[in-house]
């Protein structure tokens, strides 16, 4: 089931990046960091928090150089989840793969897009489909990671119950555009508790300093933006009011854009909403998500800083900001895609955001920025400070 399903993902992959000039070659290497934050301890370790760092980056000229032993040929989806390790790391990192597996084909597999019956993917079972999907190529070559790297750096925080590697597809976006893009993961197995529950019930600022000081060194005088998803996103509000951790702020449907009900909110997210009524934010944020209505989103209206919005304004599915979500439209004409229409709009809908979160980036880099093609309807709603209107594509 291998080869027929990479030029269908491919293909998607492709039209994302052609719109920058010859885009870059690019890289992908891992490392490992430990939190200054949390500790952790099960499967045989005890110790900072490990975190299993990702990077995409440019390659070319003094950025990097390849992997000889890699070869000449792109990684696969399942050759990014190889790294070195300690031996006392390694069964950790063994069952957090296991647990980001589950995770995958419960978010990403079993339900079709607004259906709550299982998909049918007779005769194949849904680890098959995992193991094809995971078995497609991507556009990264193994790579040394530039530790200065010169290069803006973008760290990503994936959502609850999400996966390091979820946004392969924005990471290689904005690697072939000139950004090396950092992601690694936020959970931990827990030996008889849920996948995605936390180390402690509150803001990890431990482990978002720990990557975002790395990023710095990295960037090597560059700037350093952060984006998160839903819980990476709450993670930022809460976090990036400290000056000097992040140059701008993408912040990709807290959940919270909805919401009016305060109590309701104080309730579920109290860290969050503490953070945004008493802090001032130093950086440029730009808030994505499909509130079912137009920005910009109540709770959000006093925040103290610079706050853009972009709402789809056609439904985007909450897993839909993941290109892992979206990897089994790979899958069509090979195993059942009930939903294949649904999910070519949400695609369609996820590389428009790919372009717009560049243009946002481009400009905070002071780099020319080339706006998305012109559509003959613009996909979004758009506002900005103050809210005014913030100029759509041209």
């Amino acid at each position: 089931m291998r080869t027929g399903f990479v030029p269908l993902m491919l293909a998607l992959a492709v039209r994302m990046a052609a719109q920058s000039a010859g885009p870059s070659p690019i890289g992908f290497a891992d490392t490992l960091l430990f939190s200054d934050g949390p500790h952790y301890a099960g499967f045989g370790y005890a110790g900072p928090a490990p975190l299993f760092v990702q990077a995409w980056f440019p390659l070319g000229g003094t950025m990097a150089r390849p992997l000889g032993r890699r070869g000449p040929n792109n990684l696969r989806f399942h050759e990014l989840r190889r790294p070195a390790l300690p031996a006392s790391l390694v069964p950790v990192y063994q069952q957090l793969l296991l647990r980001m597996d589950s995770a995958f084909v419960e978010y990403c597999l079993r339900y079709p897009f607004d259906g709550d019956d299982p998909i049918d993917y007779g005769p194949f079972t849904e680890q098959q489909v995992k193991d094809s999907l995971f078995a497609l190529g991507t556009h990264a070559h193994g790579a040394v990671l530039p530790l200065h790297g010169e290069r803006p750096v973008i760290v990503y925080h994936h959502g609850s119950q999400g996966m390091s590697d979820e946004n392969v597809w924005m990471a290689e976006h904005f690697a072939a555009n000139g950004y090396i893009f950092l992601s690694c993961n936020f959970h931990w197995p827990l030996e008889g508790a849920t996948y995605g529950t936390p180390l402690a019930w509150e803001p990890d600022h431990g482990s978002m300093r720990s990557i975002l000081r790395f990023a710095r060194q990295v960037a090597d005088g560059n700037k350093v933006f952060y984006i998160g998803h839903s819980w990476g996103a709450q993670e930022g509000w809460c976090t990036l009011h400290e000056p000097g951790l992040a140059d701008a702020f993408i912040s990709l449907e807290t959940t919270m854009e909805w919401k009016t009900d305060t109590a309701e909110v104080r309730d579920k997210w109290p860290h969050v909403l503490d953070a945004i009524t008493t802090h001032h934010y130093p950086m440029p944020i730009l808030m994505v998500a499909d509130s079912d209505g137009e920005p910009p989103y109540p709770l959000f209206k006093g925040v103290r800083g610079e706050v853009r919005y972009l709402d789809p304004k056609r439904p985007f599915g909450h897993e839909s900001y993941t290109s892992a979500y979206l990897m089994r439209r790979a899958g069509e004409g090979r195993f059942a895609l009930p939903d294949g229409e649904a999910l070519r709009a949400q695609a369609d809908l996820y590389a428009a955001m790919l372009d717009e979160l560049l243009a946002f980036l481009q400009e905070q880099c002071g780099r020319p920025v080339t706006r998305p093609v012109q559509r003959q309807d613009d996909p979004f709603h758009r506002a900005g400070p103050g809210g005014s209107a913030v100029q759509g594509p041209r």
